[in-house]
């Protein structure tokens, strides 16, 4: 019977635990007033590792990135960037010892973004696939 009990208690865990794995899944988000609907990753990695720093109208893109310390920031880096989170930080290392560019600003949860993102037109961020969108905020989709 302890046996028995056992086995459910690590299945339980197991299921548990890949439920967490799956939420880790990021959306990218935009302004309201943003014209884009969807976006390459090859074009979600130039932007948020400023290779392309304008929107196609001509403003000046805006990425606003999560902490390291939030699992969301490692799952965009691993599904969007394609790298692990400490290539990104060593990426920014190199970029601001040479003087061409700056990392975006980082933020430590969702609803930072996402105010943050409601609150700058030309900005573009990312957030867990189960955060609720404000009003003025929208997901845009993401193609290979």
């Amino acid at each position: 019977m302890m046996f028995k009990t056992a086995i459910t208690l690590l299945l339980l865990s197991i299921v548990m635990l890949s439920a967490g794995t799956a939420n880790a899944a990021v959306k990218i988000v935009v302004h309201g007033s943003n014209s884009v609907s969807s976006i390459t990753k090859a074009k979600a990695a130039d932007l948020f590792l400023k290779r392309v720093t304008r929107w196609d109208n001509g403003h000046a893109v805006t990425p606003v990135d999560l902490s390291d310390k939030n699992p969301v920031r490692g799952a965009f880096s691993k599904e969007l960037l394609g790298k692990e989170v400490a290539w990104v930080k060593s990426y920014w290392q190199k970029m601001i010892f040479s003087g061409r560019a700056t990392p975006p600003v980082e933020l430590s949860t969702d609803n930072e973004v996402l105010e943050f993102v409601r609150n700058n037109a030309d900005a573009v961020g990312y957030v867990s696939e189960g955060a609720t969108l404000p009003g003025g905020v929208r997901a845009v989709s993401v193609s290979e």
